[in-house]
């Protein structure tokens, strides 16, 4: 079995405990304004463009067999010829890496092999593997037996989940994941509708299910300006969190870091012009979710 990764990264220190390797899994339910992944969206390989790489050769347009690349007037990729490609030689083609596939089929041996070279750093700081994405679950039957083979390593496992799924995939999991990193967006259904696309009754019922049944949850918060920062949102997140009996919270401030992302995936769109909060405006908020007698940190 094949699972479709967009990227691993090694000795991570902010998505979970200890030193971590993450393992991004593409695809995602959700189209959050704010993503700093669009790439991982679409569960297909697709291309990046860099024109500030780009020597104009037209290589890849010729490498193209799907005749999705245009390169005059200006570079064009047809996403709609591109995603259902799997010929992929037209990045293999370009000389100077103005044109990547993002997104890369490996199997769980392979993923393991990765993880372990840094066996030694997680046993000395409790870290493990931390799966990410995109949203893993939608690859589940890839993800189900890449963390039966680290429960079967020993590997510590945390996973990220925004958890629009069905609860029967979460459920799945759960004999596997130590830690569970879960995004709490918003309370307002109509908000979280206009602004990912998910349904309010899924993403927050699967966390409430989750704690249930015992799942060691630690709540993300993101803190998008102009969504969910006000004062009241952040109160009525925090009491969301608090009667689900979960104690351990993360907030993750806005960054640009994913905007150039976009036009470099020709999604024809741009996130929202937003200012990440101030570090006084985050302990502020902070202060707020401390008077809920949880335990809150800035990841």
């Amino acid at each position: 079995m094949n699972g479709i990764i967009f990227d691993i990264q090694r000795f991570s220190v902010h998505d979970g405990e200890g030193i971590r390797t993450n393992v991004f899994f593409k695809g995602c339910p959700l189209h959050c304004d704010w993503c700093s992944n669009p790439e991982s969206q679409s569960t297909h390989p697709q291309p990046m463009y860099d024109a500030q790489k780009c020597i104009h050769c037209g290589r890849c347009a010729l490498d193209c067999p799907s005749g999705a690349i245009q390169t005059s007037p200006a570079y064009q990729i047809d996403l709609s010829k591109c995603l259902t490609c799997r010929d992929l030689t037209c990045a293999a083609a370009c000389c100077s890496t103005a044109l990547t596939m993002v997104g890369k089929r490996y199997t769980a041996d392979e993923i393991v092999r990765i993880v372990k070279r840094d066996a030694v750093f997680y046993g000395h700081s409790q870290g493990g593997i931390t799966i990410s994405g995109g949203e893993a679950v939608v690859q589940i039957d890839f993800l189900m037996e890449l963390l039966q083979k680290c429960r079967e390593e020993g590997l510590n496992t945390a996973m990220e989940t925004c958890s629009a799924c069905g609860w029967e995939q979460i459920r799945r999991t759960m004999p596997y994941i130590d830690t569970y990193l879960c995004d709490v967006k918003h309370t307002n259904a109509q908000k979280l509708k206009a602004e990912t696309g998910g349904d309010a009754k899924i993403l927050l019922g699967n966390i409430r299910k989750l704690a249930e049944n015992g799942g060691n949850i630690i709540a993300r918060i993101p803190m998008i300006p102009g969504f969910n920062t006000d004062l009241d949102e952040v109160l009525a997140i925090g009491q969301l969190i608090a009667g689900c009996g979960i104690r351990k919270v993360e907030l993750l401030n806005f960054h640009r870091l994913g905007v150039p992302k976009y036009g470099k995936c020709f999604l024809n769109r741009a996130p929202k012009d937003r200012t990440p909060l101030t570090a006084q405006e985050l302990e502020g908020r902070m202060e707020i979710l401390r008077q809920l007698s949880l335990d809150v940190t800035v990841g």
